[in-house]
């Protein structure tokens, strides 16, 4: 895994000590959450493509 320095503002940090946790778990939170929902949108992508040309993947041995 590579590591990412993002540049955050103050209050980022004040809202991580509101939250209990430090700067670096609401980051980890944050980017968790984020890419849950790409993955959600890529599966119903996805679902969607797979669905509309289904008789091609069929075709191609898909």
């Amino acid at each position: 895994m590579r590591d990412i320095t993002l540049p955050v503002g103050d209050g980022f940090a004040d809202l991580a000590d509101a939250r209990g946790v430090t700067p670096e778990e609401l980051a980890q939170q944050a980017l968790a959450r984020f890419l849950d929902v790409e993955a959600t949108v890529v599966r119903h992508h996805a679902l969607r493509l797979a669905l509309r040309h289904g008789s091609l993947l069929r075709r191609l041995g898909a």
